[in-house]
């Protein structure tokens, strides 16, 4: 399954390790950054042009181990995450993002409105009137990318993984230019908001790209 977009800004924010496990299932590791440093994510997606009708999304995730098998010639993944709440501001999107790739929901619409100033983009996120979010990422250098990740995800159904190849433009640093504001909310339970580094060590944008899912494996059953 292949999904366009037009702009997707992620950034990456150290948060205490006990956190990030109390986020994961059990059988998965969250990748230390250093000792007692786990990695949040947040990504907002800008879908214009998807086979559901555009729509915007954001994917809460913890950065986690990837698996790999080792084999000789196999393509390593850049990164693998288990997002643990996603949202979106369509009904459609978060029907399929839930039955087919088993993605948690938050519920109901979000309002998720994305913004341009000179080299930055900001994302805020709000469930009706209460802010929920804001994420600032700028821009450094354009190149072209290709490269695949994967994502864990688990529900009632049993544990899957997916690979997911991307191809697009990136630019991807670590200049300290962005902010994170988490507000107090429903949508955050779980993580402990004043333990989130609010300037992210990493920013990636990813402009005029497409995501390729492949099929879904099944690493537990119910």
């Amino acid at each position: 399954m292949e999904l366009p977009f037009a702009d997707a800004i992620s950034g990456y924010f150290e948060i205490p390790i006990d956190n990030a496990r109390r986020l994961l299932p059990p059988h998965l590791e969250p990748f230390e950054l250093h000792h007692g440093s786990g990695i949040l994510s947040m990504t907002v997606f800008d879908m214009p042009k998807s086979p559901v009708g555009g729509y915007r999304s954001v994917t809460m995730a913890i950065v986690v181990v990837p698996y790999v098998k080792g084999a000789p010639g196999e393509r390593l993944p850049k990164a693998a995450v288990y997002p643990y709440l996603t949202g979106t501001n369509a009904f459609m999107p978060r029907q399929i993002g839930s039955s087919m790739f088993h993605l948690p929901h938050w519920g109901d619409n979000l309002k998720i409105d994305l913004t341009r100033e000179g080299k930055s983009m900001t994302a805020a996120i709000a469930a009706g009137k209460d802010p929920v979010a804001t994420l600032t990422i700028s821009e450094y250098e354009w190149e072209p990318t290709e490269y695949m990740y994967q994502s864990f995800m688990k529900d009632s159904s049993g544990a899957y993984r997916a690979e997911i190849d991307v191809k697009g433009e990136i630019s991807d640093h670590e200049e300290e230019t962005g902010k994170l504001v988490l507000h107090e909310h429903e949508f955050h339970n779980g993580l402990s908001i004043a333990d989130v580094f609010d300037v992210p060590f990493r920013e990636v944008w990813t402009r005029n790209a497409v995501q390729t899912f492949k099929p879904l494996v099944q690493i537990q059953t119910a």
